[in-house]
């Protein structure tokens, strides 16, 4: 899925990179600076963990006259354990993110869908973006 959606190739889960990264986020977390990130969950009906997630944040842009306080949400990721899927775990964690977005008057919400999630965003009312979306990795 990583590959899917922002073009790179997941490490394995037995890679030092892979537990240096969720090291990384702990770290961020635990620190509070992750202030503005929320997360969405559906724990595992019958087993320990989690069935389905979904993270957000919001972001400061620029004011403009369709969102006066340059309020932004983006959505970060939607997982759902592959034991769970087809069971509207996904669409239950996507819609409370919707409606804290709404209730925080955050106007404009986006994300980068994978294959896997397209159909679903775009009957939550997700739509492509005017123009062309780029993304420019540093050498």
């Amino acid at each position: 899925m990583a590959r899917d959606v922002f073009g790179i190739e997941p490490p394995a889960a037995d890679e030092a990179s892979h537990v240096a990264a969720l090291k990384l986020v702990r770290t961020w977390l635990e620190a509070g600076d992750g202030a503005g990130t929320v997360f969405f969950v559906v724990d595992a009906p019958d087993a320990e963990g989690l069935a389905a997630s979904a993270i957000g944040a919001v972001d400061q842009r620029l004011p403009n006259s369709r969102n006066p306080s340059g309020l932004s949400g983006y959505v970060y990721g939607v997982c759902t354990d592959d034991r769970y899927r087809r069971r509207g775990y996904s669409r239950l964690v996507m819609r409370a993110l919707l409606d804290w977005y709404t209730a925080q008057g955050i106007p404009r919400v986006e994300l980068h869908a994978s294959a896997y999630g397209d159909a679903l965003y775009r009957e939550l009312g997700f739509t492509e973006p005017m123009g062309v979306a780029l993304t420019r990795w540093a050498q």
